[in-house]
């Protein structure tokens, strides 16, 4: 006789049955712990504008006398409508070299001119740009010709100041010769 057909046999009549599986509280709770990391990661990214995949934008460099006060991040807008951001800032001196990435969507042209300006009267800086109206087309890192920079209100108020104190000692000067 077959051995190995008694043993089974008798193992099937011994054998002690499964409970019936059934999603316990232990599934749950480690289901709703992978979704809650899965939405922490997607708001870490979208909050921190990290751009994983390949993003629909373009840069071009826009070389600048003076950006004080612009910093990496700040907006690039056309008519008050954000299309891009500072993603760098390089010194090649003289001058500023600032790197904007751009939407795809917004072609600038070789005759648009970028303009530090602030938001409020002490807000954050950012590049406005302002509108030309010719037919030829910034390609993807090229540079931008027409730049405005800064306007500096301490250099402003030096110049005046450096002015009125000349006058006041050219008129001093003439008083005493008469």
């Amino acid at each position: 006789m077959d051995q190995s057909k008694s043993n089974s046999a008798a193992t099937d009549q011994n054998s002690i049955p499964l409970p019936k599986r059934s999603l316990t509280l232990e599934f749950w709770v480690g289901l709703f712990f992978v979704v809650a990391v899965a939405c922490g990661g997607y708001l870490a990214v979208g909050l921190g504008d990290i751009r994983i995949f390949s993003s629909n934008r373009y840069d071009v460099i826009a070389e600048f006398d003076n950006i004080s006060g612009l910093k990496h991040g700040a907006s690039v807008e056309i008519a008050g409508v954000p299309i891009g951001e500072v993603t760098a800032i390089n010194l090649h001196d003289p001058a500023a070299h600032v790197t904007l990435s751009i939407d795809k969507s917004v072609r600038l042209r070789d005759d648009d001119i970028a303009s530090i300006r602030t938001k409020g009267i002490i807000g954050d800086r950012y590049i406005k740009i302002s509108r030309g109206a010719s037919d030829t087309y910034i390609e993807p890192g090229q540079k931008m010709t027409e730049t405005e920079s800064v306007v500096d209100f301490e250099d402003i108020v030096g110049k005046i100041v450096h002015n009125l104190g000349a006058d006041k000692s050219d008129k001093d000067n003439s008083d005493g010769k008469k």
